[in-house]
């Protein structure tokens, strides 16, 4: 049984017809959390999902007050979100893989790479939802992935595709 179920997304870029569209597939939920690059629709994209929504600031949130990182506990369950390119995800996740080992997270979530990753490293799952709004893998799907937290306290996210 799940008990926690929370949206992930990233790099919409202004573009939200696909968010509504997802949080109309995915209603009810009870968070968000978007690994950056919103380009100052922050506040936009807080009043279409309705849930309190956790941003961190990517590569294009130039302007923004938004962080670079953020920690997080929900259900005892610790997640590090980033957007990525601080920690070179395009060429490689060691960085991140390195940060999110050592920051004792049990969920690492980034972006940057308009391309859905999910792989559980050293008993940490690290994800990347992909673009909402612009896709770059080869069937350019627009994806994003959707966190539960079951009830023992397990993670598990699935990566979705519109």
């Amino acid at each position: 049984m799940k008990k926690r179920k929370i949206l992930l997304i990233s790099d919409t870029h202004g573009f939200h017809e696909n968010l509504r569209e997802v949080v109309r597939r995915e209603a009810p939920f009870e968070r968000v959390l978007h690994m950056g690059d919103t380009e100052g629709w922050d506040p936009v994209i807080r009043d279409i999902v309705g849930v309190p929504a956790d941003i961190v600031s990517g590569n294009c949130d130039w302007a923004s007050d938004l962080p670079s990182e953020k920690m997080l506990v929900i259900d005892r369950v610790h997640i590090f979100m980033t957007h990525g390119h601080e920690y070179y995800v395009t060429t490689g996740m060691e960085v991140l893989l390195e940060a999110a080992v050592a920051s004792g997270c049990q969920v690492a979530l980034f972006g940057h790479t308009h391309r859905p990753f999910l792989l559980n490293h050293k008993g940490v799952l690290v994800a990347n939802p992909g673009s909402i709004s612009r896709p770059r893998q080869a069937d350019r799907r627009c994806s994003y992935g959707v966190l539960a937290i079951k009830e023992d306290g397990t993670p598990e996210i699935e990566l979705k595709f519109l």
